[in-house]
């Protein structure tokens, strides 16, 4: 989906977004290079082979049947074929098929249509509750019509979908505090000229990191000029903070490894000390260039965010400087858990921040990290070795859903 780059666009994305909080990765150098034409995410390309690459789809007559014999089947779709929505959707069928729910898959190619139209198939199924990872509000808000007028609860996962009847819960991250942990990092290691490599705008997530991370700057008394009115624009900031370099890496590998090649080729090995690479995807991709380039990356600060499995040995190596355990595989295990208590009739948080952990090489503990693989997830989840209750108070309520 085509998106400007204006400061101002993404201001109001923000502002109608994440407006509440304002007041809310396996081995080193030789390993980036493969990783980054086999891996992309978001956030964070592997292909979900066991998945339908559609933007409509008419389902089997037996899985009406099966809504029709008492079994709960849920509609599930997902905005690309990323390995974010792919971690968060596999634990969600593993606890769909342990509680004896049908799970019925779409995975689009980025595009609006594509959205709507699994949503009216979904509908026409008579599915029992509907779960969107968004293309974008707009289109949402389109969809959470349909669902409504058929009596269909519609669950959201990851990007802010609109406050609307017929969403009957949402589960995500606070991206902008996200963005602050990366700031503080960020402070605390003296960056002052910045790369910024933002994911795919219009969602929410990725400018409520990039507001997030200024304003960071901004709490900590520093003078970022007006940064936080000059989003995209090359050089802008104060003299605390300069962001020499923009772009959009769309949660990829590929594209995020463009933007890094470009900003080296403009602003030279010594024209930046640090880069925010707003996910591990991108991040692959950022690493790949400037080795290819003959830079060292541990001179640089490097933050990222989802804090995926390889970026624990990036961290624990020096590789990078910082990132945030913030998975999608939870996140996806609340959605389930909002649903299970909807079907129960019971009371549940609609909207949910969902936790997570900044760590750093001094910080890094593998075995307090959530992990991405849903194996490991599950044995962990038996094992509790996290708190994925929603009922627990680090799931805190989105004041924006309220």
């Amino acid at each position: 989906m085509g998106r400007s780059t204006t400061g101002g666009e993404r201001r109001v994305k923000l502002d109608q977004q994440n407006s509440h909080k304002q007041d809310s990765h396996n081995k080193m150098k030789e390993s980036v290079n493969k990783q980054s034409k086999k891996k992309q995410m978001k956030r964070p390309a592997l292909l979900l082979g066991c998945f339908a690459v559609l933007g409509a789809m008419s389902f089997p007559a037996g899985n009406t049947q099966a809504a029709a014999e008492g079994k709960k089947v849920i509609g599930y779709y997902m905005d690309a074929s990323d390995d974010y929505y792919k971690a968060g959707f596999q634990v969600f069928k593993a606890l769909a098929t342990k509680s004896g729910w049908e799970v019925l898959d779409v995975v689009g190619q980025g595009t609006a249509p594509e959205q709507v139209s699994a949503v009216e198939n979904f509908i026409t199924q008579k599915v029992d509750a509907l779960v969107v990872v968004q293309n974008s509000p707009q289109t949402t808000s389109e969809c959470l019509k349909k669902a409504s007028a058929a009596g269909i609860p519609e669950f959201h996962l990851t990007h802010n979908p609109p406050n609307e009847p017929g969403l009957a819960g949402f589960a995500g991250f606070d991206w902008v505090y996200d963005g602050e942990l990366a700031a503080q990092s960020a402070v605390k290691h003296n960056v002052t000229k910045l790369i910024m490599i933002e994911g795919k705008l219009g969602q929410g997530t990725a400018a409520g990191q990039t507001q997030g991370f200024l304003q960071g700057y901004k709490k900590e008394g520093k003078d970022i000029g007006n940064l936080l009115d000059s989003v995209g624009v090359k050089g802008a900031g104060g003299k605390d903070l300069q962001v020499v370099f923009w772009g959009s890496g769309g949660w990829f590998a590929d594209p995020a490894k463009k933007v890094m090649q470009d900003a080296i080729t403009s602003l030279g090995q010594d024209g930046f000390d640090g880069a925010y690479v707003q996910n591990d995807e991108m991040m692959t991709g950022a690493l790949s260039a400037m080795q290819e380039a003959g830079l060292d990356p541990s001179k640089y600060w490097l933050g990222s965010s989802n804090g995926k499995e390889k970026s624990w040995d990036w961290v624990a190596k020096g590789l990078t400087t910082m990132d945030v355990n913030q998975c999608p595989t939870l996140e996806a295990d609340i959605c389930f858990q909002q649903i299970t208590a909807k079907f129960a009739g019971k009371p549940y948080k609609k909207a949910v921040f969902v936790n997570f952990m900044p760590y750093e090489k001094d910080t890094v503990d593998k075995s307090k990290m959530i992990p991405w693989l849903l194996d490991d997830y599950m044995a962990k989840r038996a094992a509790n070795a996290f708190k994925y209750d929603i009922n627990d108070p680090v799931f805190r309520a989105n004041p924006a859903y309220q």
